[in-house]
């Protein structure tokens, strides 16, 4: 089984710090593996909904660089690719910090599915996503397939 490079977490970690999005969300990485991201982003009032939990776009907006990265463990990094579809199940308001679990499921040559689960401090399940990504660029299809 391939692995990842060794200093892909730092390079995607200075991806984040560099990003404008990601910038205004303060994610970090907390884990990276082949085919996986955890992401933790604070709460904080500016990323609320008015009404004291975070924004469900902002929730979906973690998700999707969740998966990003988590993906992108499979090109060393690169992101040939990009979203084609994401359905959010919300389950509970997060009023805390919110951690993203992403985990690549199915890689194709030209969709890759994905799953990421949001929990907040308490461990408690906030949300269930499932995203697809369409290949897009300079990645080899051959290294995509199962």
């Amino acid at each position: 089984m391939q692995g990842i490079s060794p200093d892909l977490k730092e390079r995607l970690s200075d991806r984040l710090r560099n990003h404008p999005i990601a910038a205004m969300l303060h994610p970090t990485i907390e884990e990276l593996h082949l085919d996986g991201c955890t992401l933790k982003m604070p709460f904080r009032p500016e990323i609320s909904n008015g009404h004291g939990a975070v924004h469900g776009g902002v929730l979906a907006t973690l998700a999707d660089s969740a998966m990003a990265f988590a993906l992108s463990t499979n090109f060393d990094g690169e992101m040939g690719f990009a979203t084609a579809d994401l359905t959010i199940h919300y389950f509970k308001r997060a009023r805390t910090d919110v951690t993203a679990r992403a985990r690549v499921v199915k890689k194709g040559k030209r969709i890759n599915v994905g799953t990421i689960d949001l929990y907040d401090d308490g461990g408690d399940l906030v949300a269930t996503v499932l995203t697809s990504f369409l290949l897009t660029s300079a990645a080899d299809p051959a290294e995509c397939e199962l």
